[in-house]
C-alpha cells in the first residue's frame, strides 16, 4: 500500500513538471479599440479641426460643470495620417502624430490601407474615367498639389484631390519621390495659408522648403505662387517694398 502511494506521488509530481508554462496575459485594449484589433489607420483629406468633442458646436463641458472650453484642439492638415480609435454616427474619434486625441468628421477622412502618396512636377489633365476619351477640359491637376492614389489601371491611376473630390491622371505624370511628396505636403499648408489670409505665414513655408529642399524644383513653383523670385525676390524683379529708385547718373 505504501509503495502504490509513493509511485503515485513521483507520477503526479513529474507530470505538473511537465506542464507547459501558463501563457502570458494579453495587454488590455488601447481606448476605443475591440480587444485584439490594432487601431486602423487614415488620411485627413482636407484641413480640418480636431474637436475635443464630437459636436460641431464651438464651445463644450469643461472640467467642471459650469466651465466650458473651446471645442478645439488642433487643425489638421491635407495628408496628415491618424489612427482611428472608435466611429460614432458622423463622427470618429483620432489620434494624431503627437499622441493628442480628439474627434473628426467621417467625411473627411481616406482609409490608408493600399493608398499611396504622390504629386506631380508639372500641370497635368484629369479625367472622368480611365480612358483618353473621358478628358475633362475643364479640370487640370496644379504641379506640386498632394495626391492620395487609391487604385492604378492600365495606364491611369484613380486619385483623391481633397474631401470628395477625385480624378483619374495619367501614371507616369505622378511622382511619389519622398522629397517629391514632402514638398507637395509644403505646398499644401502654404495654399491653405493664402487661402486663410496668411500669406506672410505661406512665406514662411517657402522659406522652410527652400532651406530643406533646394533640389526640388516643386520648392520654386511655390515661390512663383507667393510672387517670389528664386533669389527671394519679387518675382516681378520690381524693388521691394520702401526701396529707393536709383538716381540716374
Amino acid at each position: 500500500m505504501h509503495v502504490r502511494l509513493a509511485v503515485a506521488l513521483v507520477l503526479a509530481a513529474a507530470c505538473s513538471r511537465e506542464q507547459p508554462p501558463a501563457a502570458p496575459a494579453a495587454p488590455p485594449a488601447a481606448a476605443g479599440q475591440s480587444p485584439g484589433t490594432a487601431a486602423d489607420l487614415a488620411y485627413v483629406t482636407v484641413a480640418t479641426a480636431l474637436r475635443r468633442a464630437p459636436t460641431e458646436a464651438s464651445r463644450v463641458p469643461g472640467p467642471t460643470p459650469r466651465a466650458q472650453v473651446a471645442n478645439f484642439v488642433a487643425t489638421l492638415q491635407r495628408g496628415e495620417k491618424v489612427a482611428v480609435l472608435e466611429s460614432r454616427q458622423d463622427w470618429v474619434h483620432v489620434r494624431v502624430s503627437d499622441e493628442s486625441e480628439g474627434w473628426l468628421k467621417k467625411g473627411v477622412l481616406l482609409p490608408a490601407q493600399g493608398v499611396a502618396e504622390a504629386t506631380l512636377l508639372a500641370p497635368a489633365d484629369a479625367f472622368d474615367r480611365p480612358d483618353l476619351l473621358a478628358v475633362n477640359a475643364r479640370r487640370k491637376v496644379e504641379p506640386g498639389t498632394l495626391v492620395l492614389v487609391v487604385r492604378s489601371r492600365e495606364l491611369f491611376s484613380e486619385v483623391n484631390l481633397s474631401s470628395g473630390s477625385g480624378a483619374w491622371v495619367l501614371t507616369d505624370r505622378l511622382s511619389s519621390a519622398p522629397r517629391h511628396v514632402m514638398v507637395a505636403k509644403l505646398i499644401e499648408k502654404a495654399r491653405w495659408l493664402v487661402r486663410a489670409g496668411k500669406p506672410e505665414d505661406a512665406k514662411a513655408i517657402l522659406v522652410l522648403a527652400r532651406k530643406e529642399f533646394a533640389d526640388v524644383p516643386l520648392v520654386e513653383t511655390l515661390a512663383q505662387e507667393l510672387g517670389e523670385a528664386p533669389d527671394g525676390g519679387p518675382a516681378d524683379g520690381g524693388l521691394p517694398a520702401g526701396a529707393d529708385a536709383p538716381h540716374p547718373q
